[in-house]
């Protein structure tokens, strides 16, 4: 219990800093969210709070709960004008950063010679990694079920440490280069007004009572929907409670006295900076350099994929007239998923588009096992 409130109190202060931080000049190319990313690998890797390796239990409640009760206060403020306005554009985004993923997954089989250093395990890896980076975790697993990656706990443990450290890099990457090169080309959106980052303001009145409501709405979604998930589940409907919780989401928030209270984006914000900390805590880099050659490989491996892939969706996003910040968070959407959307359009300002990433994020869980089975299907022959 000790343990588990100093880790707490380290993540707060995590949460803390990287919000000052990320108002400050010096940082302005990224943002708070991502420097909360960038403190929680460097603490975890310095040994101040465990790396994910030996993930306490907190850490997997802040991942497990944490993610979907903020995005069900960020939502609070979505305006569904702005899914009509971006829906379209953000699902072809997301058709080219999937595209871009399948090219970069072959790319990198045939770079790094996948097969003589994986065996017969080559083709389901790259499987493995082209169904999560359309996808997600789950994913992911289904095909390391089904090939029987789970039996090879080193390569199985390997593959995920490696998805964490350059998949949570690509992130910080992709607010970098989405706002160089919206500064290139002029790209200007509303929402990108103000130069320097801001903490999130609420001009409606804060009271005890009305952040109480907040949070119990939260965690109340989050229950039915993961109980309605399982319940549908039982009777044969795949529904993610991810899905559901983003609907609830949707409906109170256009309730009229839900819309009188202030304060949810701030509580959304706080929590999905304790989410974005503990995943920083999971990019663990002694346990990559464990694994040696192998590890080295793989990290080649998963670099060149999501390099060639980030080329396409840029070059690709230019060519179909979409601006450089849509395609950073359709990128983000098909490398980290769902969840990890609100960094990467807090750091371009462009969280107009938090609600179609999230949405087009779930529709990348909904293909990409079909995508991995795909791409091993093609490079095992």
């Amino acid at each position: 219990m000790n343990e588990s409130l100093y880790i707490l109190a380290v993540l707060c202060m995590i949460a803390v800093a990287g919000d000052w931080l990320g108002r400050q000049r010096f940082a302005r190319l990224i943002g708070s969210a991502l420097c909360v990313l960038l403190l929680g690998i460097v603490l975890a890797n310095a040994g101040v709070i465990p790396t994910g390796t030996a993930a306490p239990p907190l850490y997997l409640a802040i991942v497990s709960v944490g993610a979907p009760v903020s995005i069900f206060l960020l939502l609070h403020d979505v305006h569904l004008g702005a899914l009509k306005r971006a829906g379209l554009p953000m699902l072809l985004a997301f058709a080219i950063g999937a595209v871009g993923t399948l090219v970069g997954i072959v790319t990198a089989f045939w770079l790094t010679d996948a097969e003589a250093w994986l065996g017969q395990f080559a083709a389901p890896v790259a499987g493995m990694y082209a169904a999560t980076y359309i996808g997600g975790s789950a994913n992911f697993n289904a095909l390391a079920v089904h090939y029987g990656v789970v039996s090879q706990p080193a390569l199985f443990a390997g593959s995920n440490v490696v998805d964490a450290v350059v998949g949570g890099l690509w992130l910080v990457a992709l607010v970098v280069i989405g706002q160089l090169l919206c500064r290139r080309i002029g790209h200007k959106a509303e929402a990108t007004a103000d130069p320097v980052p801001r903490p999130p303001t609420d001009t409606r009145q804060v009271t005890v009572g009305g952040v109480a409501t907040l949070i119990a709405l939260a965690f109340g979604a989050h229950w039915l929907s993961v109980s309605a998930a399982h319940w549908l589940g039982a009777l044969g409907f795949a529904a993610p409670a991810i899905l559901i919780v983003t609907t609830l989401a949707l409906f109170v928030a256009h309730i009229p006295a839900v819309q009188r209270m202030g304060g949810a984006r701030l509580l959304g914000t706080y929590g999905a900076y304790l989410f974005l900390a503990v995943i920083g805590a999971f990019c663990d880099f002694e346990s990559l350099l464990a694994l040696g050659r192998i590890g080295g490989l793989l990290v080649l491996f998963v670099a060149i994929a999501i390099l060639t892939h980030g080329v396409i969706v840029f070059a690709g996003g230019r060519l179909a007239g979409l601006p450089p910040d849509m395609m950073a968070i359709a990128s983000s959407a098909n490398v980290g998923g769902a969840t990890t959307i609100m960094p990467v359009a807090s750091g371009v300002h462009r969280m107009d588009l938090l609600l179609p990433g999230i949405l087009v994020g779930m529709l990348g869980n909904a293909v990409g096992t079909y995508a991995g089975f795909l791409i091993a299907w093609l490079l095992s022959g």
